[in-house]
């Protein structure tokens, strides 16, 4: 079982593209009361259209609360100085899976067999959880599409191409982790 701050890592990772990761993101800070303030850009993400609340306060410890709340396309969190777990997992096992909109998709590059050299080719998922997504459209595998690692090792054309495998369907579940190939960052289904 994944840790918090592993399964954080997963979200962000999920979300890099090339482009969201330089305009948005996370933040964390501390609070003088004391405790804990978060905020985590949605915007270009399965939550972007989130409305959530959620507030707690415990009686009897002044310092057990949290505050979590979406404005715009963001959502800010507060919390006492030992909730900021708790506050996380509200996070990944509450909101993610409960408020995610289904209609959004992820490019995910799924990779093909059959060549010497690694090739991907595009597909769209939703997400199931922050590590996870599920294939709900494989185009065909065309030429123009494909990503390479090692493009001095292109010795195919889209005839070869037709003669690979792909080993996924619609419905398929995938574990996904982000890759650099040739400065541009893709999704692709871990090893």
């Amino acid at each position: 079982m994944k840790d918090t701050i592993e399964r954080i890592q997963d979200w962000y990772k999920l979300n890099c593209n090339g482009d969201w990761e330089h305009s948005y993101g996370y933040s964390i800070a501390t609070l003088d009361n004391p405790g804990w303030t978060i905020r985590i850009d949605l915007a270009e993400t399965c939550l972007d259209k989130l409305v959530f609340k959620s507030e707690f306060q415990n009686p009897a410890y002044e310092h057990d609360w949290f505050i979590i709340k979406t404005d715009k396309e963001t959502l800010d969190i507060s919390c006492g100085p030992e909730n900021l777990n708790q506050v996380f997992e509200i996070f990944l096992d509450e909101i993610i899976p409960n408020h995610s909109d289904k209609d959004f998709h992820y490019d995910i590059y799924l990779p093909l067999k059959g060549h010497s050299t690694e090739i991907w080719t595009p597909a769209k998922a939703t997400i199931v959880n922050e590590e996870t997504l599920r294939l709900i459209e494989i185009p065909k595998v065309e030429y123009k599409n494909i990503k390479v690692k090692d493009f001095i090792k292109i010795d195919f054309n889209q005839s070869d191409l037709e003669k690979f495998d792909l080993n996924y369907k619609i419905g398929d579940e995938l574990k996904v982790r982000l890759q650099d190939l040739e400065n541009d960052l893709i999704l692709t289904t871990k090893k």
